[in-house]
């Protein structure tokens, strides 16, 4: 298939908006009921800490899929891995309704996590299938500011769905969500280059260690990885700052991703009009210092939403910045396997995803001080990842 490097045409913008709204199906069902933690430990007779390994239960997955999915799509094809990836999220949806208990929660969440992740990791491949170099930059910026707007609006969705009717209703609306993008499935082309190599199951950890070794891969991966880490301590454990510590509304404290996800937004918008100006490199160490200087504004103002909020998004401003920039790298430099780096991107980055969710309830104490120290600790790691020689590579 001939890659395009402009602008695409209408049809292929038109797939790109299917692509990040695939993609934001994994977004919503992570965040919506974030706000809603504390009413679902209390509905389900368990603690707060036990409702959050569910996120955490869910993250897992979703890593764990991506190095199986994405080969995958390189060996059968794009759609035959999309479409029972929807089922699988429906599924999904309709267990977290009618969950009982914790376990069947978990159990909801990971098959959420599973479908989610066939929409994003096959998107990355669709999106290299078809794009490579600046433009691969970015399109991969758009995908990502277009499934953007899932956790901007996920939580203020689920803290009024919480508040006004209750907590399950979220999986509701997430599945009439995912069920409306099904039409849009069905006329989905398949992308897959007839030359695309496939990579056994038994060779994948092999193939992986391998890529990992690649100068600028490694660094660059374990960077953007430590800051979604350090994105997702913030998630987990605002709930405890925001309506334990300081009594807010489940649905005051939804609003709060919409007030910080601008900054998000501001630095996708920036790796784009900047692909072609500055070296990854360049961009991915831009990107990472802005990060560490909003985790150490939120680590020395005090602790009130307004200031809270603008530190926060500060790092989500820097976060746009260098997630666009490293999975371009590494779709680049793995062109002829692409689902197989785009399930590496996806493995790595929500290992550190789940990384960051589990310590929040490991380390304890309160969460006004371990949140913020947790946060500036790994985004400070990351940028170290970024300053080495190799991140980025010779770019």
């Amino acid at each position: 298939m001939t890659m395009q490097s402009d602008s695409a045409p209408a049809a292929d913008r038109r797939l790109i908006l299917l692509l990040a709204g695939m993609a934001g199906l994994g977004e919503f069902a992570a965040t919506a009921w974030l706000p809603a933690l504390p009413a679902v430990a209390n509905d389900l007779g368990v603690g707060l800490g036990t409702v959050q390994a569910t996120v955490t239960a869910g993250l897992v997955a979703f890593a764990l899929a991506n190095p199986i999915l994405g080969p995958l799509s390189d060996r059968i094809g794009r759609r035959r891995v999309l479409v029972p990836g929807f089922a699988a999220y429906l599924v999904g949806c309709v267990i977290a309704m009618a969950a009982p208990s914790a376990i069947w929660l978990i159990l909801a969440r990971i098959l959420q996590a599973v479908g989610a992740c066939a929409g994003l990791v096959v998107g990355r491949a669709i999106a290299r299938d078809r794009h490579d170099g600046a433009a691969l930059t970015r399109i991969m910026a758009l995908i990502t500011l277009v499934f953007s707007v899932a956790p901007v609006a996920a939580p203020l969705i689920g803290g009024l769905l919480t508040d006004g009717v209750g907590w399950r209703a979220i999986f509701l609306v997430a599945f009439v969500y995912a069920a409306l993008l099904l039409p849009l499935l069905h006329r989905l082309p398949e992308t897959r280059p007839s030359g695309t190599a496939a990579t056994p199951i038994t060779a994948l950890p092999r193939s992986y260690a391998g890529m990992l070794r690649e100068p600028g891969i490694g660094t660059a991966l374990a960077g953007s990885a430590l800051l979604l880490a350090a994105l997702f301590v913030f998630l987990v454990g605002a709930p405890a700052i925001f309506v334990q510590g300081l009594g807010l509304g489940a649905s005051v404290v939804g609003t709060f991703p919409l007030l910080t996800m601008g900054g998000f937004v501001i630095g996708t918008v920036l790796a784009a009009r900047l692909a072609d100006r500055m070296r990854p490199r360049g961009l991915m160490r831009v990107g990472a210092g802005i990060a560490v200087a909003g985790t150490l504004a939120m680590l020395t103002l005090p602790v009130a939403p307004l200031p809270t909020l603008a530190a926060m998004a500060i790092f989500d401003l820097g976060l746009g910045l260098v997630l666009p920039v490293v999975g371009s790298t590494v779709m680049t430099a793995f062109s002829s396997r692409a689902g197989l780096a785009s399930g590496l991107i996806g493995l790595v980055q929500i290992t550190g995803g789940a990384l960051g969710a589990g310590l929040v309830p490991a380390v304890g104490g309160p969460a006004e001080l371990a949140v913020p120290a947790l946060m500036s600790g790994l985004a400070g790691v990351a940028c170290l990842c970024f300053l080495a020689r190799d991140a980025g590579g010779s770019r």
